[in-house]
């Protein structure tokens, strides 16, 4: 059944938006609720908030010129998967199965949601398509969620309709040249006679030969108590480094210590950035994808200490931000809309393109390009109480990226830090997957003693 909400909404993707379209990324931010979720409440509440969050249920039409639009009307109802709770980690499989799943782009909604549900506990597991969401704003949406369920009949307050990543909304936008904007049209040119378009089946086909490819998804999942946060955060101020530094001094550490430096992808460290206050409009609280990517080589040099250590990787973490155009996936804009989109069918062997083959090579997106791919959504100043409902902990965003050695989603909530680990383990065993999480969290420990 379709129903009709913010049905004047009508918004052409972004950039960065569209460049994850037909993408096989799926995000997932998980909750664990103590007290009793009634399905069919939690099924009204999610029907109330499609007024606030105008992405929340959207699909996406392609027109005849390959734009990609948002709409709002004739928007299916949501999914809500109820499964019995049988135990404490059940969890971590539903994650890796919605990762798996995708999503029907053309009649929507770009999200779904998996209750694990028990008399006295359950567990929120949230999936929705990268294109419409980051960490931040799933986030909220837990919040919201569960402020509705305890207050039924709380007023839902409307936020304003997203923005967009565009030139218009960026200060400054990525450089081009003439020759780089020769050499695309070129392409565009060339790729145009091809008249190749994708369809919501043909994502579903990408996926399922995608998730064949990496079936043994591993995922590792823990916590540090509020002791344990508190105790880094201190430590840190006194250091002169950010929190976010001395995760990754630890993990990157721990790889050396565990996996050694063979691999040279390993010293490529790729950091997610948030562009939510960085944007000329304000962004707020919105369900949107606010996020980009910093790329810079950390080398883990064992004769110096863990603090030494953080203060030239927050150095260098530092200058690269400085250097790079957080906004330099508008660049893609230049291409032809389904080149872009053909990039991973190529990878994965459904087309056959000497042009998508060229970009994917010049992109590094044929093999591992990360020892490390981090998102730390930070510090999430949301309520753990919600009358009779009581966050216990939110762990994400869960995402597996296959040019990434390992994957690693951090978020802090009610000052506690979460820890959420994607790997493929045909290339990471999870002994060795265990290992570096002990190394890392050793080093951690150690060094706020």
């Amino acid at each position: 059944m379709a129903t009709n909400y913010n049905s004047q909404l009508k918004r052409r993707m972004g950039g960065p938006e569209r460049v994850l379209l037909l993408m096989p990324l799926n995000v997932v931010m998980v909750a664990k609720i103590r007290g009793t979720v009634d399905v069919e409440q939690l099924a009204s509440v999610l029907d109330s908030l499609r007024k606030r969050h105008a992405l929340l249920a959207v699909r996406v039409v392609i027109d005849e010129n390959n734009i990609a639009w948002y709409v709002s009307e004739g928007v299916s109802e949501f999914t809500i998967n109820t499964i019995p709770r049988q135990a404490e980690d059940q969890w971590l499989q539903t994650t890796v199965e919605e990762c798996k799943t995708s999503f029907p782009i053309e009649t929507g909604p770009l999200i779904r949601f998996s209750l694990l549900h028990s008399p006295e506990k359950s567990d929120l597991v949230i999936c929705a398509h990268h294109a419409i969401c980051d960490g931040v704003s799933l986030t909220c949406l837990i919040r919201d969620i569960l402020r509705q369920l305890a207050e039924p009949e709380r007023e839902v307050e409307i936020l304003p309709e997203p923005a967009a990543i565009t030139r218009d909304t960026i200060p400054s936008p990525p450089p081009s040249n003439f020759i780089a904007r020769g050499v695309i049209g070129l392409f565009n040119k060339l790729w145009t006679r091809q008249n190749i378009r994708f369809d919501s089946n043909d994502l579903k086909r990408l996926h399922r030969v995608f998730w064949e490819k990496n079936q043994n998804v591993g995922v590792l999942a823990w916590e540090s108590s509020i002791a344990e946060t508190k105790a880094l955060v201190s430590r840190c101020k006194a250091e002169n480094v950010t929190v976010n530094t001395a995760l990754w001094t630890a993990f990157l550490t721990a790889q050396y210590q565990v996996q050694g430096d063979a691999e040279p992808y390993r010293t490529s460290a790729g950091l997610a950035v948030s562009t939510r206050d960085k944007l000329t409009v304000l962004v707020g609280e919105a369900l949107g994808f606010y996020a980009s990517s910093l790329t810079t080589q950390l080398e883990y040099d064992p004769s110096r200490t863990f603090w030494d250590t953080a203060r030239i990787f927050h150095q260098k973490i530092g200058d690269s931000l400085a250097k790079t155009n957080i906004f330099r996936s508008l660049s893609a804009e230049l291409l032809a809309p389904t080149l872009l989109d053909s990039l991973y069918f190529s990878k994965y062997g459904l087309i056959k393109s000497r042009l998508s083959d060229k970009l994917l090579q010049q992109m590094n997106w044929r093999g591992i390009s990360y020892g490390y791919a981090i998102t730390n959504v930070g510090r999430m100043n949301i309520p753990t109480s919600y009358d009779q409902y009581q966050l216990e902990s939110v762990y994400g965003p869960f995402v597996y990226s296959d040019v990434n050695e390992k994957t690693i989603g951090i978020i802090t909530v009610g000052d506690k830090v979460t820890f959420l680990m994607s790997y493929n383990e045909t290339i990471v065993t999870p002994q060795t997957a265990e290992k570096i999480r002990e190394t890392a969290m050793d080093y951690l420990s150690n060094g706020v003693n």
